[in-house]
């Protein structure tokens, strides 16, 4: 199922997520090469690599891609939308900024909002595609972080829509555990190395095993592209009123610590009165004994006199 943008066509948008250097904008291009019949001696390019400029000027005109060299560093800075279209369907794939980038929490934080505006920059939202790296046994403490963060922001009803891709990896090959908060998504596997190396150093060898994991992908793309459409769109308006939520209780949670603040104010003042009043009843006592002066205590009975 997708969303209906008019009487003749549907609309699947998609949102790629993921940490930094495990293959989203290898995804990208892996899916034009799909959509636009590419090959290992004609690959479409839609996003710049190390060793291969963008061919594909028709499908994203300008882009956002920094640090081509540096596999550490976070090549997408925005979020970018990739739209492919079968007859009348057209798929809409949103390239996010990698998480856990070298720029730390702050830079995590502020690309783990811009993933979130994405999604809510549109009504209806089919799938969320959470990239990892397949060879890694464990989530990393930043990737973890983000994703718990990520859990703590999304309803429910959004994970019978999460597919995980295990990049780097087959299923034969695959090191990686399960995620505690994902209940059993689908998982494909791509081996994406056809991107990752320069094609003039290729061997005779080398080709005939990038070309044997590429027809894997290439299928495995098919698998993942019938698992999309098979999806119910998932309306972002939840998304929305979770965050209105959220801002009630922090306004709630800031009037309650200004409360808090002024009661310790208070405490503290009466406190010091209290502590100002010792000691004014000890210099008291301490110049009655100092000067000899005896002090009597007198008790008076008032009557009440009446005029006979």
């Amino acid at each position: 199922m997708a969303t209906i943008i008019d009487d003749s066509s549907t609309e699947i948008n998609i949102v790629i997520i993921g940490e930094t250097g495990t293959g989203k904008s290898t995804l990208i291009n892996y899916l034009t090469n799909l959509f636009y019949d590419g090959s290992l001696t004609n690959l479409k390019i839609a996003i710049p690599t190390r060793y291969l400029k963008s061919n594909m000027s028709s499908i994203m005109p300008e882009h956002h891609e920094n640090y081509l060299n540096d596999i550490t560093r976070c090549k997408t800075s925005q979020c970018t939308k990739y739209q492919f279209k079968i007859q009348q369907v057209y798929f809409n794939f949103f390239d996010t900024p990698g998480i856990n980038d070298t720029g730390g929490y702050l830079t995590d934080n502020e690309n783990l909002n811009k993933i979130f505006e994405c999604i809510q920059s549109f009504d209806y939202l089919t799938a969320l595609v959470l990239i990892l790296n397949g060879t890694q046994a464990r989530l990393t403490i930043n990737i973890k972080n983000v994703l718990e963060r990520f859990h703590d922001r999304i309803p429910d009803i959004f994970y019978s829509n999460i597919i995980l891709i295990l990049t780097n990896c087959n299923s034969y090959t695959v090191n990686f555990e399960s995620i505690k908060f994902l209940n059993h998504p689908p998982i494909f596997y791509m081996q994406n190395s056809a991107f990752s190396s320069d094609p003039h150093q290729w061997s005779e060898q080398t080709y005939e095993i990038l070309q044997h994991d590429w027809n894997i992908s290439i299928q495995t793309l098919n698998d993942f592209i019938k698992t999309l459409v098979l999806l119910t769109p998932i309306s972002t308006k939840s998304l929305l009123d979770i965050d209105n939520d959220r801002n009630i209780i922090r306004s709630v949670l800031h009037e309650s610590r200004l409360m808090i603040m002024e009661l310790q104010q208070i405490e503290d003042e009466l406190i010091a009165l209290e502590q100002a009043s010792n000691i004014y009843s000890e210099n008291i006592e301490k110049y009655t004994m100092e000067n000899g002066i005896q002090t009597k205590t007198v008790l008076v009975n008032i009557f009440e006199y009446r005029n006979s």
